[in-house]
């Protein structure tokens, strides 16, 4: 009987969904939805102008109001809307809530990994023409608006749009494996056909993250895999760290190699769980925070409401108030400033840690690293905790984040919108704005075996007699 309720819930389930898509928005409520997207980025994000100008977004907001001037369904009008997100920086954007049911974009159909040249696929050493016989160039360029930014690094994107290229060609142009493929000899400029029979893709990770030790060669690996954290996950992650550093230091571990090659972000706050089992150096910097302009006044209103209720609250007790009351007159000076500029600068002063892992830190980093990832490696330079292994990371280490999610009101389609753009000063060096590894190693793609970990250490031991 629960099996029959189930199922019965399920098929209804996807019927509303079905239904829904079929179903059609009017020009008017298209035009209302952007409009609304285009405005509220204009009043929440907090650095919106850094690639375009108002007059850019402007242009492109007319642009997108004139594709949406007859009746479409929802799968029709989000797509359209998913490919404005080359156009914004990598937290801010379009979800496809509409166009991939359940996520399938995620569990999709597998296809090699391909090298994107310009709008073109390559496939080895060959350049793909078609795939069931559809052209891809048009296909590239969708893909590229809908899951690529201007703010990525184009490693970065790549990934993206491999991983979205069947989702594609299921979803707009039937196309579904077996995949028979065109492909033409860069050196011999033969053409030839391929099969490529369905299969489903291998998962990035099982665990957000786990530990793997190798004691005859002293090494260890922090497999740090995701960002993202439960407060479960966290206590968790607090008591792993604590077991596996304390057998770390039983077994005389020398190298812990902290691998963030697959981690695409989450919570920064969360690096910090990691970082006080880490040896590092005093760190004195400067953090400036900048927040959208129409946004401060709220945001000083709320601040000062709390701290109405924090002296309130502690009326009785004298030092909690006069902490209270000291924060708050240093605060107070600031509100001119960030009502005129937005900007906050707030004096970092790290101190330095003593009692951490006492061997020598490696932290791997691939094109998939990304968000809070970056400043996990950002904050590794920044304290000295370890050596940055891989190759360049996927997005830069300035960017706008502590993202927020908004429906449109119409189509009830979900986009992302940052609320801060954070900076350090000093800034660390970088090229092109990313965090370049202090070791070059082909990482991406790769299960990396022993001898890989061991020319590692004996790389690093190079560089420091240089």
């Amino acid at each position: 009987m629960k099996k029959l309720t189930f199922l019965f819930i399920l098929l209804t389930t996807i019927v509303k969904l079905e239904a829904q898509q079929s179903k059609t928005l009017t020009a008017e409520q298209m035009r209302e939805d952007i409009n609304y997207y285009f405005d509220c980025l204009k009043n929440n994000h907090p650095n919106l102008y850094i690639k375009y100008s108002p007059e850019q977004y402007d242009s492109l907001r007319q642009e997108t109001i004139n594709k949406c001037t007859t009746p479409l369904t929802f799968q029709a009008f989000n797509k359209i809307l998913f490919e404005l997100n080359y156009y914004f920086d990598g937290h801010t954007g379009i979800l496809p809530n509409h166009i991939w049911r359940n996520g399938i974009y995620r569990i999709s159909f597998y296809f090699p990994y391909c090298t994107i040249q310009n709008d073109s696929l390559l496939l080895n050493n060959a350049h793909i023409q078609t795939i069931n016989n559809i052209d891809l160039k048009e296909v590239i360029q969708n893909i590229k608006k809908s899951v690529g930014s201007w703010e990525n690094h184009p490693n970065f994107n790549e990934v993206y749009i491999n991983s979205h290229l069947t989702a594609y060609l299921a979803t707009f142009y039937k196309v579904k494996p077996p995949y028979y493929v065109q492909l033409k000899n860069l050196q011999t400029n033969k053409t030839y056909l391929d099969t490529i029979p369905e299969q489903k893709p291998i998962p990035e990770f099982e665990l957000p993250f786990h530990f793997k030790f190798y004691p005859n060669e002293s090494f260890a690996i922090l497999f740090y895999n995701s960002c993202i954290f439960s407060e479960q996950r966290k206590k968790d992650f607090n008591e792993i760290l604590a077991a596996n550093f304390k057998k770390m230091r039983k077994l005389k571990i020398k190298y812990l190699f902290i691998d963030v090659s697959l981690n695409r972000g989450g919570a920064s706050p969360n690096n910090e769980i990691i970082f006080k089992y880490l040896k590092s150096k005093k760190y004195v910097g400067t953090l400036s925070v900048k927040t959208n302009i129409h946004t401060v006044p709220k945001a000083i209103a709320e601040l000062q409401e709390r701290n109405r209720i924090y002296l309130e609250e502690n009326k009785t007790n004298f030092i909690k108030i006069f902490r209270a009351k000291r924060l708050i007159k240093i605060l107070n000076k600031k509100i001119p400033s960030v009502l005129s500029t937005g900007i906050d600068v707030l004096e970092e002063k790290i101190p330095a840690n003593h009692k951490g892992f006492n061997g020598k830190v490696f932290v791997i980093q691939s094109r998939k690293t990304y968000s809070a990832a970056v400043s996990f490696t950002q904050s590794v330079k920044q304290r000295q905790m370890g050596i940055i292994i891989g190759e360049e990371g996927g997005g830069p280490i300035r960017f706008a984040g502590d993202s927020k999610n908004y429906n449109l009101p119409n189509s009830k389609i979900s986009f992302g919108c940052p609320t801060t753009y954070a900076w350090y000063t000093p800034e660390i060096p970088t090229k092109n704005g990313f965090l370049q590894p202090d070791i070059k190693y082909d990482v991406f793609g790769k299960t990396l075996e022993i001898e890989d970990y061991k020319k590692i250490i004996q790389l690093s031991k190079a560089m420091e007699k240089q």
